[in-house]
């Protein structure tokens, strides 16, 4: 099992490694890197990513500062960022005066975030950020050393989660913050106002013909929806089973839950999609923003992404 799980770990670096590689090219710099500087890019043709950093501050409200304050509540405080990809959560709370210690098990996102930390223009108050090449399982983690540990879209990534939180709660000091932002499986009504909001809307990647074409296939069994893809260590770790349960249980049960937030239920596509004028995108992303909040609060939809923050006891 052990020589198994090496080789589901070196496929995880390779398959991140292209990952970093392909969002930094041509001297781009993504929002896994840097949420501040990121390149602004417009989709030309379907399959493109769009990066917007007006349009992600807008789905994600103040979510995301929010997250950040939580995690750098302690002045000077010491933090473990688990999974940090390119590092933009690292050298963000870098900028909040923080001393990061940074994880990840891709060597092309270790290097793109030590390039950031290199150009990083923000330095007043800055505190440290050390990025640590390789698996965060493995590392020693110590006792009672860090004031909060991070995970931006990173638990989910981790096998045999309950025992690697174990650690995780002797390496926080007391009071310390062990803080994720973690995917969920999404429900039929999820899914259905995804495809209604980008089948009303202009997008970057359809023409209306398109998607009319598109639609008819579907209902007609013709095509089928196409599915989500994950990583390795997201298949052998469960990302929408085992991690999704095992994150409820330990943030509510083994710690203090101090915040939890479900959002995004079907927002983010049809927003990063939407195509015209940024006088016409951004108002129209804020609405569906608001009624998806709306939704969520009201349960009537589950909630794509699900931010949980926790206390030490």
């Amino acid at each position: 099992m052990s020589e198994e799980l090496d080789k589901i770990r070196r496929a995880e670096a390779s398959f991140w490694d292209a990952k970093a590689e392909h969002r930094a090219r041509n001297g781009i710099i993504p929002e896994t890197a840097d949420i501040r500087r990121a390149t602004r890019i417009t989709p030309r043709f379907s399959g493109e990513e769009t990066v917007d950093r007006e349009m992600t501050a807008i789905l994600d409200g103040r979510l995301r500062s929010r997250f950040i304050d939580c995690a750098a509540q302690t002045p000077n405080g010491r933090v473990l960022d688990v999974c940090c990809g390119p590092g933009w959560l690292a050298l963000e709370l870098g900028r909040r005066g923080q001393r990061v210690d940074a994880w990840d098990i891709s060597s092309e996102a270790i290097t793109i975030g030590n390039r950031m930390l290199e150009e990083n223009p923000y330095r007043n108050g800055f505190g440290q950020v050390t990025y640590h090449l390789g698996d965060v399982t493995k590392a020693d983690l110590g006792f009672e050393i860090f004031d909060a540990v991070t995970g931006w879209s990173g638990f989910h990534h981790l096998p045999n989660l309950p025992a690697f939180m174990d650690r995780i709660f002797r390496a926080l000091k007391p009071g310390g913050i062990v803080a994720t932002l973690d995917d969920l499986p999404r429900t039929s009504v999820d899914r259905w106002l995804e495809r209604f909001f980008r089948m009303l809307l202009p997008s970057y990647d359809r023409t209306y013909r398109q998607k009319v074409r598109d639609s008819f296939q579907r209902i007609t069994g013709v095509t089928r929806e196409p599915s989500e893809s994950f990583s390795p260590m997201e298949v052998v770790a469960g990302k929408h089973t085992d991690a999704v349960r095992d994150m409820e249980i330990i943030w509510r049960e083994r710690f203090e839950l101090v915040w939890s937030f479900r959002f995004n239920s079907f927002a983010t596509n049809p927003c990063m999609s939407l195509r015209g004028p940024d006088w016409f995108r951004y108002p129209i992303a804020g609405a569906i923003v608001g009624l998806d909040r709306a939704m969520c609060n009201a349960r009537i939809c589950h909630g794509r992404l699900r931010i949980m923050v926790s206390r030490k006891r």
